[in-house]
């Protein structure tokens, strides 16, 4: 089958769809398939090969976050036996829409959510809820219009999306998935050298919506209770000093440690060394957390934002959720969770298990062609 899936974005942008891009892209190649990519050509010196891309000059509007792409007719000259695309952003789906044929489907990741600072830049609510309403009026509901098919990444957030509800019998909800053979070939080099120890894990970029705020705030609550706790970050972003200043001014210098981008192998020690994953997500950007699925493919208990699509991935005691924003019942969870050295251990094999069963990009690939064939 030929197969080409679009985004405005691919690695080494790090995010969760471009993440997502790439590894469908991989696990559908895997199938026998043939694939190509679409995306902006950001950065320009960047070529990944594999699987083959089509890049199309483009700037950010807004560095990191919206690219202006050029040259999209150039899809009418593309044949494939089924167009898939990514969005938001959602240029390239109404590109397909447009210049593209038929069946085209399109996964939505997320809702547009104008954050309350973006970049250190306070944004008035009212012009967010603006540019929120511009872009499901006149983006969303006329991509979603033309599809054939929409995959969701959970049911609950499909259901509470002010753009979805009238397009739920589009929906087929796919999941995300992990390549758990990768990782497996990494913890297995590592599982008998590194130990457990009492690390509070966050993974992800260092932006405002991920709520790493909320987290350092609950850490002097956690170390009244479990003193020789550790909150471990692992990412960069635009809210990095913000957060180092916010570390010192309540005095957990010592106790916070910022470890930036890592290759894979220390992302995997990271996970292995931690006794509970933390993903404070408070908004709609965050839909779903692959971050989630990578610390349960290493054994390590999650705590997470009780907020819809997220909150899908806690199921069958491999961990906990707490009200968003609420500082001392993340404290709370942390601490029952860092208390228990048996529950770790319980929470962290029925993590492992749900991945297994549910979230292996093979299986998830599987299910895509399925929904590809029944179009075509």
């Amino acid at each position: 089958m030929r197969i080409i899936q679009a985004s405005c974005y691919y690695p080494p942008h790090v995010g969760g769809v471009e993440n997502h891009v790439r590894e469908l892209a991989n696990a559908l190649s895997g199938y026998g398939n043939e694939l190509m990519v679409l995306c902006a050509d950001i950065p320009r010196l960047y070529r990944e090969e594999s699987p083959p891309n089509m890049r199309f000059r483009a700037i950010e509007l807004f560095p990191g976050y919206v690219p202006l792409i050029f040259g999209m007719s150039r899809i009418k000259h593309l044949d494939a036996d089924v167009y898939h695309s990514h969005c938001p952003p959602p240029f390239f789906s109404r590109a397909i829409n447009r210049y593209g044929k038929h069946p085209h489907v399109v996964t939505y990741h997320f809702d547009l959510a104008v954050p309350e600072r973006v970049r250190g830049m306070r944004i008035p609510r009212a012009v967010a809820k603006h540019v929120e309403r511009i872009y499901n009026r006149h983006y969303a509901t006329q991509l979603l219009d033309d599809s054939d098919a929409i995959i969701v990444t959970g049911r609950s957030y499909a259901e509470t999306s002010p753009v979805l509800g009238d397009y739920l019998h589009k929906c087929t909800v796919i999941p995300n998935g992990i390549d758990l053979r990768k990782f497996d070939s990494v913890i297995k080099q590592l599982v008998r050298v590194t130990e457990r120890r009492k690390n509070i894990l966050f993974v992800g970029r260092l932006v405002y919506p991920k709520g790493i705020e909320y987290l350092i705030r609950a850490l002097p609550g956690v170390l009244r209770d479990v003193p020789d706790a550790k909150l471990v970050i692992v990412g960069d972003g635009e809210d990095r000093d913000r957060l180092r200043m916010l570390v010192e001014r309540l005095n957990l210098s010592s106790k916070v440690e910022f470890r930036g981008f890592l290759s894979f192998k220390d992302l995997v020690r990271s996970y292995l060394e931690a006794s509970v994953f933390v993903l404070p997500s408070f908004t709609r950007l965050e839909n779903f957390g692959i971050v989630l699925l990578e610390a349960m493919a290493c054994r390590t208990p999650v705590i997470a934002s009780d907020i819809p699509g997220v909150r899908e991935n806690i199921t069958n005691g491999n961990g906990l959720l707490f009200p968003t924003c609420d500082v001392a019942s993340l404290s709370d969870a942390i601490v029952r969770v860092l208390s228990d050295e048996e529950q770790i251990m319980r929470m962290g094999a029925a993590g492992r298990k749900l991945v297994e069963s549910n979230y292996d990009w093979r299986m998830i690939a599987a299910r895509v062609l399925q929904l590809y064939e029944s179009l075509m």
